[in-house]
């Protein structure tokens, strides 16, 4: 959470594994957490990847999908993240372990009130 404005930002993950596959529950907050997203998690090498994808509503309100690429390379215990989104790509930075998740759940709050 920025100091400044109250935003809050960064990729947060949960990691799972259910019927004998591996999962990820993610959250990428710009500004807000706003959805949480669930991928099959992969491995490709020596990193894991996952898609997901999100709905972008413009100022006419038009809404656009774009597909979301995540590529996770571990580094001891912590993950190097990097992000393509259409044309976009960006290194997330070092995603280290957490104790409570924040940005889930927040996301999930906003989820269950908007149902």
């Amino acid at each position: 959470m920025s100091r400044e404005t109250g935003d809050l930002g960064g990729l947060e993950l949960r990691f799972y594994e259910e019927s004998g596959r591996h999962f990820v529950e993610y959250v990428l907050c710009e500004g807000w957490c706003n959805e949480t997203i669930v991928a099959e998690l992969q491995r490709d090498g020596d990193s894991f990847v996952f898609e997901g994808s999100v709905e972008y509503t413009d100022s006419a309100g038009g809404i656009t999908e774009v597909g979301q690429h995540f590529r996770l390379t571990p580094r001891g215990r912590k993950f190097r993240a990097a992000l393509v989104e259409g044309d976009y790509s960006a290194e997330l930075g070092v995603i280290r372990p957490i104790r409570q998740p924040f940005g889930l759940a927040v996301a999930r709050s906003e989820e269950s009130a908007s149902n």
